[in-house]
Parts: structure tokens; C-alpha cells; sequence
């Protein structure tokens, strides 16, 4: 007597499952092959985002970037951040004139400060630190720049700013031990916050440590700006001659006193001079003053700068006779 088959319906439903997972695995296959098809003979050059996925941006931008190679241990000690900051509240910056952005060499312009208002710095009792972190998340990136000082002592000047500014918005410029170039940290957007602070008055010490903090993957830049210290030098109505004193790196421009008048020459500087910013600022109407690119200023596309009211120009020396206009600090109202 022949034994009867017995089915199993497990059996065929799990067979039934695997071979949906097959067919769908197969449709996918199908669909990304398509779409690759497609890009190819739309934009052959889109061939590297079709094979790489949404990475392809991003290993364009690191074709910018290019090499980052090593460094000896002179630039990895912390002993590099000068103990002096300079700590500018937003309430002390203009906001009915342009911040100014980096340019394509991370610098960035004279910060525009209100009529009066001036850079305090905070001098540290040891050096600063600086800090920024980041971490993807599942959208984006979220960063964090963090910088903390130490000031010694319990002075009535720290006491007060613990009490007026806790939770203040500024921005910070610093430079390193050594070095001429100063960074800057926030801008009018997105500031500095002072958001911690700790006092100390016992035996083992008396001082205060600042945390400032903001949220941002962006980094400091340079400062290519004027350490605003004192009231801008007037330049004279109508010379022609840009003179420039060793105390000063801004000068207002004036309207002319009969007409416009154009300024194509300087002096007062020094082969010492190299590398110093000078900031221009515009306070002409009807006769505002003009510069040109020429022998004695070297402007971006050779595009004339006019000195109307609230416009500004940043320029680099290049040598005694020569002052080179620095990228994307320019600002033209007319």
C-alpha cells in the first residue's frame, strides 16, 4: 500500500515569502539599473553621482580643499593663543550697515561699529582656549565653538560684567603668541554667548572663568579689519593724497567742498608697513570722493570705489606706494 504525501502549509508559506523577497529584490535591481541608464544618457558627466550617490558633492568639495599634510610639533603645543581678547558686544555694532562675510581666504572686513563705540579688550591670566566639536546627526551636522578664559582676580570691573552681561552676544577677536594676524569668532547672526561663568575667592585662588559658546559648525577667520581703538582720522576735503599716520588704520572720506574730487595717491607709509590694513569710510553726498584703480590702488576688477555715505573699503599695503583692496570687504551704497 503505497504511504500518502502529507503537505505542510508551513512549508509553503514560507516558500511563498522567499520568493516575494526574490521578485522585490529583483524589481529594485531593475529600477536602479534604469535610473543609472537614464542619468548616463541625459548627462554623461553625471555618470560619477549615479556611482556614487548623493557623495559625489562631496568629494568635489574635498578636490578644493586638497592635501592637508602634516605639521611638526611647533604648531601643536597650546601655548599659541595670546593671553589678549577683544570681547565687541552686538549692541555696539551698526546694524544698519552690511556685516561683512568672509572672503575665499577666510578674511574678514572691519567690523562696523556704532558712532563712539569701541573694542575693550579683556586681558587673560592664562591662556585661552578654543574648542569646536561637531556630530552628524540623522539630517544634518550640529557644531559647537567653545572659548573660555581666565581672568585673575575678583575686580569690581569683572564682578560688574558678570552682572550686565551674563548671557550677553559678542563677538571675539584673538590673535596667536607671535603672529600679527588676528581671528575672529561670531558674527551678527549667530554671536558668542557668554554662557557660563565661575567665580573663585578662596585659598587656593581668586579669578573668574568666562565660557563663551555657540551653536555652528563654521570656525573663527581671519581678521582682516581694524582693531577699532579710537575715532576714525578725517581725511582732508578735496587732496587728492591719502596720508596715513602710523596711530590710525581708518579714515572717513568727506564730501568735497565744491565738487567730487578723486584720491590717487598716499603716503606716509613705510616698507615697515606690509601687510597693514587700512579701512576707508565713506561720509560723502552730492561730492563724495572717488578711487580708482591706478598706480597707487590695485581694486577688485578694476571697479571705481565711491565714498558715499556708509560705504567702506578694506586695503592691504603691498608696499609704501601701493594699497591693495582685500576681497569682499567692500561696501558700495551708490
Amino acid at each position: 500500500m503505497k504511504a500518502r504525501k502529507i503537505s505542510n502549509p508551513f512549508r509553503k508559506g514560507n516558500q511563498a515569502a522567499r520568493n516575494m523577497q526574490v521578485r522585490f529584490f529583483l524589481s529594485l535591481m531593475t529600477l536602479v539599473a534604469f535610473a543609472f541608464v537614464i542619468g548616463m544618457l541625459l548627462d554623461p558627466a553625471s555618470s560619477s553621482f549615479c556611482l556614487t550617490g548623493f557623495a559625489g558633492t562631496s568629494f568635489a568639495a574635498m578636490m578644493v580643499i586638497g592635501d592637508i599634510e602634516d605639521v611638526s610639533d611647533r604648531k601643536t603645543h597650546g601655548s599659541n593663543i595670546a593671553y589678549k581678547a577683544y570681547l565687541i558686544e552686538i549692541s555696539q555694532i551698526n546694524p544698519d550697515v552690511a556685516f561683512p562675510k568672509p572672503n575665499s581666504n577666510r578674511e574678514v572686513g572691519t567690523l562696523p561699529m556704532k558712532a563712539g563705540q569701541y573694542m575693550k579688550y579683556f586681558e587673560a591670566h592664562d591662556i585661552p582656549t578654543y574648542t569646536s566639536t561637531g556630530e552628524k546627526g540623522d539630517i544634518t551636522t550640529s557644531g559647537e565653538n567653545n572659548f573660555v578664559m581666565i581672568m585673575g582676580g575678583m575686580r569690581d570691573q569683572l564682578l560688574t560684567f558678570i552682572e550686565e552681561h551674563a548671557g550677553g552676544k559678542f563677538i571675539i577677536i584673538f590673535k596667536e603668541v607671535g603672529e600679527d594676524q588676528w581671528y575672529i569668532l561670531g558674527n551678527y547672526d549667530r554671536p558668542m554667548v557668554l554662557s557660563s561663568y565661575e567665580s573663585k575667592n578662596d585659598k587656593d585662588g581668586r579669578y573668574v572663568t568666562f565660557t563663551f559658546k555657540r551653536t555652528s559648525i563654521d570656525q573663527y577667520y581671519k581678521y582682516a579689519g581694524d582693531i577699532i581703538r579710537v575715532p576714525a582720522a578725517k581725511h582732508t576735503a578735496d587732496s587728492t593724497t591719502l596720508a596715513i599716520s602710523p596711530q590710525n588704520n581708518r579714515y572717513e572720506i568727506p564730501n568735497g567742498s565744491a565738487a567730487t574730487y578723486a584720491i590717487n595717491a598716499i603716503s606716509g607709509l613705510t616698507a615697515n608697513d606690509k601687510g597693514r590694513y587700512i579701512t576707508l569710510e565713506g561720509t560723502g553726498t552730492d561730492k563724495a570722493a572717488t578711487i580708482a584703480d591706478g598706480a597707487a590702488f590695485t581694486l577688485e576688477d578694476g571697479a571705481t570705489w565711491t565714498a558715499k555715505a556708509g560705504s567702506s573699503i578694506t586695503l592691504r599695503v603691498m608696499d609704501p606706494s601701493t594699497l591693495v583692496e582685500v576681497q569682499g570687504t567692500r561696501i558700495q551704497t551708490a
